[in-house]
């Protein structure tokens, strides 16, 4: 097989198997940023959230919980699946969309509302259909 034939199907396949794998490429290229998934709210509450607080707006029904945090600045993101969206009262007013200053593949590039609801630890929440997105500003 050809040279430049080999590097056309690795820089093909590379990317595909990186975007396939289901892990988080955040952590690849900033060290201080830690991914973690829960398959369920039970899975995520009785699991040890301390660096990123106790997000208290996360229903029990949301499913495939991803978060993404930065160890140094304690800032984070955060997506789950959920048709209840938010717990009742819990987030009370609203807010500027987050914009936060971790990214990764999940966090939505198009499609984000204006606004936000303004939740408990410095956490802001919005839906795009039933996906919730939530960012944490920098707590440190």
């Amino acid at each position: 097989m050809p040279r430049s034939r080999r590097a056309g199907i690795a820089l093909t396949v590379v990317p595909l198997a990186f975007a396939l794998s289901g892990c988080s490429v955040v952590a690849a290229f900033t060290p201080h940023v830690e991914p973690a998934i829960y398959d369920t709210a039970k899975e995520f509450k009785a699991a040890d959230t301390s660096p990123i607080g106790s997000p208290t707006f996360i229903p029990d029904d949301a499913t495939v919980i991803r978060v993404d945090y930065d160890t140094e600045t304690g800032a984070a993101i955060m997506t789950y699946a959920s048709k209840k969206l938010l717990v009742d009262g819990v987030c009370k007013t609203q807010t500027t969309a987050p914009k936060p200053t971790i990214d990764d593949s999940w966090w939505p590039v198009t499609g984000i509302p204006s606004t936000a609801s303004k939740c408990a630890d410095g956490w802001s929440a919005f839906a795009i259909g039933s996906q919730v997105y939530a960012a944490r500003t920098a707590a440190k």
